[in-house]
């Protein structure tokens, strides 16, 4: 998958609008998209269609997902179909800077720079087959179609990722070269935190007291309190932990296994909006918080998820050659995993007083209950070690 890659880069005008993408699409724009596809420079396309792919759950700056299928017929009259993937990423000027988690222009500066094409440890990317940018600021990024069915992963395939995490982050702590480009964010938490806590709305005194009346919410609300007291420190600890290469959005919808895939097979990586430099753990923690969160991960058996987490991602270091302290991978694995309740934990206190007796209030408690436990360990952890001085 990995290798060279066309890199055509344009300016178009802008038409998006409510009846779709069709009447963006330059005819012979695509002609040469579907010829770099087909691996051959003189077919004539001959019909196209389109269709939004993806959940609903999309990152702001995502203008859509489209899968783009069509025939081209070559020379000697063979006529080829192909697809492509087109993602329109959308121009946010409240995200404009690459210190910002979310800065918008992240993913199209990480494919023009080729970096996704050289990852360790067999993890690979769509290739790019071309940049577009619209005068409305909009930029449209024609990728590879890997021809993925999203699935239902069991033990073994979170066994594998977090293995496979594991030893991609190795690499960079016994030789690979970190990256240095300016669109990769170093302080990734930092500014997850800040925006977490800038979209929080203050809860009236009324209501407060309501919640206080639940033990249970009342047990959250002060767990809460002391988390955010310990954030800035705990911050500062995961930017001085031995650093990595981290994609942050490292989880089932975007790490592309197979049904028959095996442990050396290559791992595709799609989303790399998020990329940092980040310290060792901390990925992983974000991977057991979305897998949680977004209910694959049995919440029942949550113990037994996160420590199969933390010993594969393990096995890959080890098996790697990193032979670090694990004290220091746990640190930032839990405390990762932890400050998720700076977002969940008052979305709970807003779903309770909204709309009481829900079922999905109970789950949600209990997922900031466990964020809760993690945070007395990342106490403990930050309390009691070296890190902090390595």
């Amino acid at each position: 998958m990995g290798g060279a890659h066309l890199l055509v880069i344009e300016r178009w005008t802008s038409c998006m609008h409510a009846s779709g993408i069709e009447n963006c699409i330059d005819q012979q724009k695509l002609q040469a998209i579907s010829n770099a596809v087909l691996h051959k420079n003189d077919g004539q396309l001959i019909e196209w269609s389109y269709h939004s792919i993806g959940t609903g759950e999309r990152n702001f700056v995502t203008g859509g997902v489209f899968r783009v299928t069509g025939i081209t017929k070559l020379r000697d009259a063979e006529r080829r179909s192909w697809s492509v993937i087109l993602k329109v990423v959308k121009q946010d000027p409240t995200c404009d800077s690459t210190s910002h988690y979310n800065y918008w222009r992240r993913e199209v500066e990480a494919y023009q720079s080729g970096l996704l094409q050289q990852l360790p440890a067999n993890f690979v990317t769509p290739k790019c087959f071309s940049i577009d940018h619209l005068d409305d600021g909009s930029i449209w990024l024609w990728l590879e179609d890997v021809g993925h069915e999203l699935q239902q992963w069991d033990k073994d395939a979170y066994r594998l990722a977090c293995k496979r995490l594991g030893q991609f982050q190795a690499a960079y702590l016994v030789g690979e070269t970190l990256p240095s480009n300016e669109w990769i964010n170093s302080r990734w938490m930092r500014s997850w935190i800040q925006e977490c806590m800038s979209y929080r709305s203050e809860l009236d005194e009324g209501a407060i007291e309501q919640l206080l009346s639940d033990e249970r919410l009342s047990a959250i609300m002060l767990s809460l309190n002391q988390l955010e007291d310990a954030v800035g420190d705990w911050i500062s600890a995961l930017e001085r932990l031995p650093r990595v290469f981290a994609h942050q959005d490292y989880y089932e919808q975007n790490i592309l296994l197979r049904k028959d895939q095996q442990p050396d097979d290559p791992v595709m990586l799609i989303d790399w909006q998020f990329a940092s430099i980040s310290g060792i753990g901390e990925d992983l923690g974000r991977f057991l918080g979305l897998a949680v969160s977004r209910g694959h991960v049995p919440i029942e058996h949550f113990a037994q998820y996160r420590e199969l987490f933390f010993a594969s991602y393990m096995e890959g270091l080890r098996e790697s050659g990193w032979t670090g302290e694990s004290e220091l991978s746990r640190f930032g694995f839990i405390a990762s995993f932890a400050m998720r309740a700076v977002w969940e934990a008052p979305k709970l206190l807003r779903w309770f007083q909204n709309k009481p007796g829900s079922s999905d209030n109970d789950k949600l408690l209990l997922i900031v209950q466990y964020q809760m436990e993690a945070a007395m360990e990342a106490a403990e952890l930050y309390s009691q070690l070296t890190f902090k001085h390595s």
